[in-house]
């Protein structure tokens, strides 16, 4: 990192890179239409051109549409790093600026390296102190200076992201036999993953080189992307890939909502401040990105240093484009413990949706969508497990279900789930089919269970209904240890129908009694209880 002088950060036009950073959007739109133009006639040539230059040239259309996807993802991810740059350096600018103009206003002279000298005997007003107060040559200049670092940081950061998007890694041509490789070609071998078992998938993994295993990123993202088994620092990068494809898929089509859509994904594919508090920015860890399956599973925080692992499942109008809110809920518990918490976000499938109270509750009551995503949490949970064991760390996982994701994690808890803690929060019920514990076939016989809902909350008149197909309500089973919502931090108590969503959202009793659980905070739900 260099250190930008006064001058040039005064100087610094981060305008400049958000239009260089368009200027990549369009240009990579517009290869994305002259690569499907020329595909399309490729194509479209078997009705009057034969022969073998004919052969040849459709024999490499594939090749050209490849070439040019990797181009317009390469442009694409370049363009989002250049974007967030841009905000990153101009909040840094306008620290600085703001530092400057106080102490010139206040007589100090403040030289090109961001040294003080002079100034009034008056009170600095010190913008970053939030009011008045003394301050000294040496001390203005130590913030002046650590201003043009994080200004020289954000740059530096910038163009290490910039020239990362625009020369991605990528294997090596295959040799015909390349050294150590598997029988079979990498095609057949992820052609074979949806019948075998995910250990036998990781054990695949474990046994090839890391040119092969970059291959596959490479060649076959979607699968790698989205499939238990697969490291998940593969899937990470797998799904950088894929979210920069689904950019370019929707400026293809222009459907309806492609522009909301696309402004989401690139926020996927955006740095941001670190949840645990480090200081830093870090890339989003997507361990599944389907838009076709609805869905989106991301990590929020680090495994190596985390001490407790949460899965959150949401519930009712979930979907990918509206599920910031959930992550930032999910990141929340991250930043209150500085990372030793680690959250998972999960979004394995559709969920019941509906424009106003009466569609939504009649959609909630459909339990086709807890059926159809429950094994897929099952699955991931045995993911989860191999992961955290890899970690060599005893780390407890807690899933958490809220309102229909109650419903979802009941019916996991039916076909095998694998957990250490699993906590019913306002859920719709214990299950489809779940009538009693008994019912529950959890694979951890040790495993804790809790429940909390808050009095008023209008899920109520669904837990436990004969006529509401979500099972038992986990509030009144049996071996289920129920949890007081408690009170807002104002004095308030928890409850009504707000408190629906604002149980897991809002600083009170009932938030720190979710983190205790994930925790394992035995003093703090002793105390609640």
């Amino acid at each position: 990192m260099t250190r930008p002088t006064v001058a040039q950060a005064e100087a610094w036009n981060p305008d400049a890179l958000r239009k260089t950073a368009d200027g990549w959007d369009a240009a990579a739109t517009d290869l994305q239409s002259r690569v499907d133009a020329v595909v399309h006639a490729i194509a479209g040539s078997r009705d009057f051109w034969s022969g073998s230059a004919a052969q040849a040239a459709r024999g490499h259309g594939g090749t050209i549409a490849a070439g040019g996807a990797v181009a317009t993802r390469c442009l694409i991810t370049a363009a989002v790093a250049a974007r967030d740059g841009a905000e990153q350096m101009s909040s840094a600018q306008d620290d600085l600026q703001a530092l400057l103009a106080a102490a010139r206003a206040d007589g100090f002279v403040v030289a090109d390296d961001g040294v003080v000298t002079g100034g009034s005997a008056r009170p600095l007003l010190a913008t970053l102190a939030g009011g008045s107060m003394q301050v000294t040559t040496d001390v203005l200049s130590t913030r002046i200076v650590a201003a043009l670092d994080r200004l020289g940081a954000a740059d530096a950061d910038t163009a290490h992201d910039i020239t990362e998007a625009l020369n991605p890694a990528h294997a090596p041509p295959a040799q015909t036999a390349p050294a150590g490789a598997w029988p079979v070609p990498l095609a057949d071998v992820v052609a074979g993953w949806s019948a075998i078992g995910q250990d036998r998938i990781a054990n695949q993994i474990t046994a090839i080189t890391t040119e092969q295993r970059q291959r596959l990123v490479d060649e076959f993202p979607k699968q790698v992307g989205n499939t238990d088994g697969v490291p998940w620092d593969m899937r990470i990068a797998a799904n950088r890939v894929n979210i920069a494809q689904a950019i370019a898929d929707e400026r293809r089509s222009d459907g309806p909502g492609s522009q909301a859509r696309v402004a989401f994904y690139q926020g996927l594919l955006a740095e941001v401040d670190d949840p645990a508090r480090s200081g830093r920015r870090v890339d989003r860890q997507i361990l599944a990105f389907d838009p076709d399956r609805a869905s989106l599973i991301e990590l929020n925080g680090n495994l190596a240093t985390a001490r407790s692992v949460a899965v959150m499942v949401p519930g009712l109008n979930t979907t990918i484009e509206n599920s910031a809110a959930n992550t930032e809920t999910a990141r929340r518990f991250v930043s209150a413990t500085r990372g030793e918490v680690a959250t998972i976000t999960y979004l394995g499938g559709a969920f019941p949706r509906g424009d106003n109270v009466a569609t939504g509750v009649v959609d909630a009551a459909d339990p086709r969508y807890a059926l159809d995503m429950a094994p897929r949490l099952v699955a991931f949970s045995e993911d989860v497990d191999r992961t955290v064991d890899a970690t060599g760390r005893d780390l407890p996982v807690t899933y958490i279900g809220h309102s229909y994701g109650g419903s979802i994690l009941g019916t996991a808890e039916v076909f095998g789930l694998t957990a250490d803690r699993t906590l019913y929060l306002a859920a719709a019920g214990a299950g489809v089919g779940v009538d009693d514990p008994s019912d529950w076939h959890n694979r951890n016989p040790d495993v804790l269970r809790f429940s909390m809902t808050a009095p008023g909350d209008l899920i109520e008149v669904v837990q436990g209904n004969p006529a509401s197909p979500h099972g038992a309500d986990p509030d009144q089973m049996p071996g289920v240890i129920h949890l007081p919502a408690g009170d807002y931090d104002d004095g308030r108590p928890m409850a009504g129908p707000l408190a629906h969503g604002d149980i897991v959202n809002v600083p009170s009793d009932s938030w720190r009694n979710i983190l205790a659980v994930i925790t394992g905070d035995s003093p703090t739900l002793h105390k609640a209880g």
